[in-house]
């Protein structure tokens, strides 16, 4: 376990991992802080906290599995972004700049990798049911004086599917993207 937002704590992971492991041949970069704070109120070190664990956690791990990914000329790496690349929210400004740096890491990578028979690609999911999410409906179910069930039809009126995505959505997606049947798709 690690702090993926402290460079020292994340790098002595990676080397640990690979110690232990012998190489790594997936990354799957799904850290993230969601702290609220309006951009008048915010402080540089709420700025960095967020931008290291979103988006210099990604850089790390990326760097440190390249070497073993370069010499067997195979590697995937997968970055979670989130909507908030594509939407600003008030109070998310450090978030919404992480997320959109992601994907920026990630097109560059995926451009420059795969050649090398590394493929880099970057999922946003959109509305996950996670108990955050879970929470976070009820205080907003409880703040409208609503109900829950309410709250969660609005909450995903706007979703083409009709529903939250679910963790395991997420999974079976990564699980398809590492594998050989998406060798294409970069």
């Amino acid at each position: 376990l690690a702090d993926v937002g402290n460079r020292a704590q994340l790098e002595k992971l990676l080397e640990d991992s690979i110690s232990e492991l012998g190489r790594i041949d997936i990354v799957v970069n799904n850290a993230a802080q969601r702290p609220r704070k309006s951009f008048s109120e915010m402080e540089y070190n709420d700025w960095r906290a967020v931008l290291a664990t979103d988006l210099d956690s990604a850089f790390l791990t990326a760097k440190a599995a390249l070497p073993g990914m370069l010499e067997r000329q195979w590697g995937r790496i997968i970055n979670l972004g989130g909507l908030q690349a594509f939407q600003g929210r008030h109070g998310g400004a450090h978030i919404s700049a992480a997320k959109v740096g992601l994907i920026g890491l990630t097109r560059a990578l995926s451009s420059e990798l795969a050649p090398s028979g590394i493929l880099v690609n970057c999922i946003h999911p959109g509305t996950t049911r996670t108990e955050r999410q879970t929470r976070s409906l009820n205080a907003r179910a409880e703040h409208a004086s609503v109900s829950v069930a309410e709250m969660e039809r609005r909450a995903v009126a706007d979703i083409p599917i009709g529903r939250m995505v679910e963790p395991q959505d997420i999974a079976d997606l990564i699980v398809f993207l590492v594998s050989n049947r998406a060798g294409a798709i970069t």
